[in-house]
């Protein structure tokens, strides 16, 4: 009877590497929330901005910083949709993806839909920072914000993937 108890009990570290992903820091999800939401507010200012008087944004309009001629510029609109409305549904998403239940998953499919999410959201920031200095010639604040969030969520994901990815090693 202790042999087949024995054999049932496994090591914290061990059942770990066994299931797939290790112990989730409890600020990774926390911090990814924070991220997409912050990310989700200024996207969804900009989305009101998009559909109203260009003068809501309290963006000063010189040589190099302009909201208004970034956000009315021919690349604020990609295939007929609104730059500003993938900027919310990129957000909304990510906020899913980093909720603490999503990042203890094991579900390989939504680990690695998160890390390409992040992937398309840097590269859509890249892009668009490309437009902003190479052909509209102008910054735009918000916009600028969007990017930097997606850039921090793209870091937060690719070391919270590679950290959580790991398996345990057990002791002995």
């Amino acid at each position: 009877m202790s042999g087949r108890s024995d054999s049932l009990q496994t090591s914290p570290s061990r059942a770990s590497a066994q299931l797939g992903p290790t112990a989730v820091p409890r600020a990774l999800p926390l911090l990814g929330m924070v991220l997409a939401l912050a990310g989700l507010a200024v996207a969804a200012y900009l989305t009101v901005e998009h559909y109203t008087s260009p003068t809501l944004l309290a963006c000063p309009e010189n040589a190099v910083i302009n909201c208004r001629k970034v956000t009315t510029s021919p690349e604020s609109v990609l295939l007929g949709i609104p730059v500003v409305w993938l900027g919310v549904a990129y957000f909304l998403a990510m906020t899913a993806a980093n909720v603490p239940v999503a990042w203890r998953s094991p579900n390989r499919l939504l680990r690695t839909g998160r890390l390409l999410l992040s992937v398309a959201g840097i590269g859509t920031a890249l892009y668009l920072v490309y437009a902003e200095l190479f052909d509209i010639n102008a910054i735009c604040l918000y916009c600028t914000a969007v990017h930097v969030l997606s850039v921090a969520l793209f870091i937060l994901t690719v070391f919270g993937t590679a950290v959580t990815s790991r398996p345990s090693v057990s002791p002995g």
